[in-house]
């Protein structure tokens, strides 16, 4: 391939992705940067593709060429400092945006931004300053209303509040993907000040705004959780090997707002852990595999995607995110569904299941604005499907997978954290790190909405946060009791 010329590259890249041939795509891409081939404007879909596969290093090298088009273009360095962050590469990220902000301080998009990066690793004063120049410039900024409401805390009277309230107001003609996050900020901001009623009226009002944008469809939900057990149900799975030391890929799940981001805290602030996140690399490694079942693992497996191929993939995938040989926290949520395929690849691999007391569970998941999907978050009745589904999955692979799956009560660890964290350590065969004791004190970004809490020393805080609602979470309890 690496005769061809450039134009006969540009269509084997062509070629490839309409066959969905992932590793030609790969090569075709790593050849055309390597000769730096004039693709002007296609390179920032050639960027896309790399993402979209897990490639992060051609993806910024894309992303590089695309700027070099027009490397006076600032829209094109911002580009270029999104898609670094999405790389993990905050430093990197911040410092260009920086460069570009001395250039357009007010600027409303590069001020949120920053505000989102420096709210990821914990410098709220950093972030709350930035957010308040969006707003100074465009006070109808949702999704900056929404992250400041995160880490900001409210209380009567405070001008802030006013200002939001006034708003939401004023936006009550505006697209309901523009109301939607103000109405969640505005439930966070009145929740803090123990407005119980108006705060659920203000977060059910964002949900009914986001549902009809991002419809859930139950029965195609509770169909896949139904196949993922049938398909599973008999079949062989690989004796997990015999662990003489740390474990290299650690997964930890659970339904989303369970508890899963302080556990990834906190094992990411063992020594011998790098980092973690929501990866969503199985779906990658499931693309390659041509699909989940135990039939097109096996049909995979005679036409060179055997179980350690694509364990190398996901290893390779890994090192693309967070170099060579890292060992991770895989945050994946749904991975109910992919467990199947997880303990085939990577039989060794140990895994945490997340529970927490179901009520607590819906009401954080339906006051929370999702950025994107989890369509089923958005209607009290929807909320108990899902769980219901989570919950059938939950029982199955803790049956199937036996000692390869520890679960991991929320309560028990916010109440008694040490021997909890203790056991969790000992599950992913790390030895004990003081450090996992104190995870708040771990300078590291965190994507999810629960930036602000594991910032702060573990807990009960949480526990029973639902009891205040619980009038308004009829709805949940009736439906979930029936399931």
């Amino acid at each position: 391939m690496d005769r061809l010329n450039t134009p006969d590259l540009a269509r084997r890249l062509k070629q490839a992705l309409t066959e969905g041939d992932r590793g030609s795509i790969n090569a075709s891409a790593a050849l055309l940067l390597d000769r730096q081939a004039a693709l002007g404007d296609q390179w920032r879909a050639i960027a896309d593709v790399m993402v979209h596969n897990g490639e992060w290093g051609l993806a910024l090298r894309a992303i590089g060429q695309f700027r070099a088009a027009r490397p006076g273009d600032p829209a094109r360095a911002f580009g270029e400092a999104v898609l670094l962050a999405r790389a993990g590469r905050n430093a990197e990220a911040q410092a260009l945006a920086q460069r570009l902000q001395e250039r357009q301080p007010a600027d409303p998009g590069l001020n949120h931004f920053l505000g989102a990066l420096s709210s990821e690793v914990g410098d709220f004063e950093a972030a709350e300053r930035h957010f308040r120049a969006v707003l100074t410039a465009e006070p109808r900024s949702g999704q900056t209303w929404l992250e400041l409401s995160a880490i900001h805390r409210f209380a009567p009277g405070d001008p802030l509040l006013a200002a939001l309230s006034d708003t939401a107001a004023r936006m009550a003609g505006a697209p309901p993907q523009m109301r939607a996050p103000l109405h969640y900020a505005l439930g966070k901001a009145l929740d803090d000040c123990d407005r119980v009623d108006a705060a659920f009226a203000a977060f059910a009002e964002g949900a009914r705004l986001t549902a009809g944008l991002r419809p859930y469809d139950a029965d195609a939900d509770r169909r896949q959780a139904e196949d993922t057990i049938a398909a599973w149900a008999d079949a062989p799975l690989p004796d997990a090997p015999p662990r003489s030391g740390p474990a290299q890929r650690l997964f930890v799940t659970g339904l989303p707002r369970s508890g899963t981001t302080l556990v990834e805290q906190v094992l990411t602030s063992h020594a011998m852990v790098r980092d973690g996140g929501e990866l969503n690399l199985m779906s990658i490694v499931a693309r390659e595999a041509g699909g989940t079942t135990p039939e097109r693992l096996q049909a995979g497996a005679t036409h060179g995607q055997a179980p350690d191929a694509l364990a190398a993939l996901y290893d390779h995938l890994v090192g693309e995110r967070f170099g060579g040989g890292a060992r991770v926290v895989d945050k994946t949520l749904d991975i109910g569904r992919l467990l199947g395929l997880v303990a085939t690849v990577m039989p060794d691999a140990p895994i945490l299941w997340l529970q927490r007391d179901p009520l607590d569970t819906a009401w954080s998941c339906f006051r929370t604005y999702f950025a994107r999907g989890v369509p089923w978050s958005f209607s009290l009745d929807a909320i108990a499907r899902h769980f219901a589904n989570e919950d059938r999955l939950f029982h199955f692979w803790r049956d199937r997978l036996g000692d390869r799956l520890m679960t991991v009560d929320y309560a028990a660890l916010v109440t008694d954290p040490e021997p909890m964290i203790r056991r969790i350590e000992a599950h992913m065969g790390l030895p004990h790190d003081p450090q996992t004791l104190v995870p708040h004190r771990t300078r590291r970004a965190v994507l999810t909405s629960s930036v602000a809490q594991v910032r702060r020393p573990i807990s009960r805080a949480a526990v029973g946060a639902a009891d205040r609602y619980r009038h308004h979470l009829t709805p949940f309890i009736t439906a979930y009791s029936a399931t």
